[in-house]
């Protein structure tokens, strides 16, 4: 069973008879021995139990206060501030014919002998929907289904976009993996094919300065025959044979595809017998040897 709430008895305050009093309604919010912290309207404020008179406790609202005019000015407070606007000639006769009778009009709401108006204030509440607010409702929630399906087909369409580019990526750093991992890479290199003779090897040289070696391999049968005539790197395009400063270089005799003791492709002409000589003399003289007995000791050697 609930306890009652004990009441209390009223304050006092101690003042001369002559003391001119003003009345309030206000809010207990804190008390201590010594004053109360009340609220009213849009004043919070201390008074001094000494000087006031009211019946009343903590949380109480609506209690109506005794304080002098002196106090009031000083804190704001003016006389009936806080009580409950009085009721018009019109309001009356509403609220004598027709006590239940309310309307949505603010302060029209009939206040009883034994109730307090207080304020005007918005709260929120839980409130059953009508059938044309379910109908709002339910249209709002199909809008928002066909935007969430829209934008669920943009982003499958962007996530496969993206996925191939991520692919595309992936593929590339493997093979760059792959090239730093073996330390070699398969490159097109625009070169010059030598025939050595010298060695029975196939050469690729870059076509370019400064023309490094690329390839070597031994030649086959086929390649092995001499040909008629021996061809020298042609010069680049945009520099005539003219303007060429090694074209008239000899080339060694060790040079990939010339052979210095072959008459033919060096173009000199036989030399003219003019009757032995130390050759003939001394049969230890160093005789040159044809380039086709070379050709074919250096296939024995094979």
């Amino acid at each position: 069973m609930a306890r009652r709430k004990k009441e209390q008895a009223p304050v006092q305050a101690d003042l001369p008879e002559n003391t001119v009093f003003i009345t309030i309604t206000a809010d207990i919010l804190q008390e201590t021995d010594a004053a109360i912290l009340i609220r009213c309207g849009e004043v919070e404020d201390w008074l001094p139990l000494s000087q006031i008179e009211f019946t009343g406790t903590k949380g109480d609202t609506g209690v109506v206060i005794n304080l002098p005019e002196w106090l009031g000015d000083e804190k704001g407070l003016t006389d009936g501030m806080g009580a409950a606007p009085a009721p018009t000639d019109a309001e009356q006769a509403d609220a004598s014919g027709d006590d239940d009778a309310a309307t949505d009009e603010p302060g029209a709401s009939a206040v009883a002998n034994d109730q307090n108006w207080l304020r005007q204030e918005t709260i929120t509440v839980t409130q059953e929907l009508t059938q044309a607010e379910k109908a709002e409702y339910a249209d709002e929630m199909a809008r928002l289904d066909d935007e969430i399906e829209e934008l669920e087909t943009e982003r499958d369409r962007v996530s496969k976009a993206l996925k191939k580019q991520i692919d595309a990526k992936e593929d590339e750093r493997r093979a760059l993996s792959k090239v730093v991992r073996e330390g070699t890479e398969t490159r097109e290199i625009f070169c010059d094919l030598v025939a050595d003779y010298n060695t029975c090897e196939m050469v690729w040289t870059d076509a370019h300065p400064p023309h490094e070696e690329v390839r070597r391999r031994k030649m086959t049968a086929e390649e092995r025959q001499l040909p008629l005539t021996m061809n020298t790197r042609p010069a680049p395009a945009d520099q005539s044979a003219d303007d060429d400063p090694d074209s008239d270089e000899e080339l060694p005799d060790d040079a990939p595809g010339f052979d210095a003791h072959d008459d033919e492709a060096t173009g000199d002409d036989a030399p003219v017998n003019d009757g032995p000589d130390d050759s003939d003399i001394d049969p230890d003289y160093p005789h040159p040897v044809p380039p086709m007995a070379a050709h074919a000791e250096a296939e024995a050697v094979q």
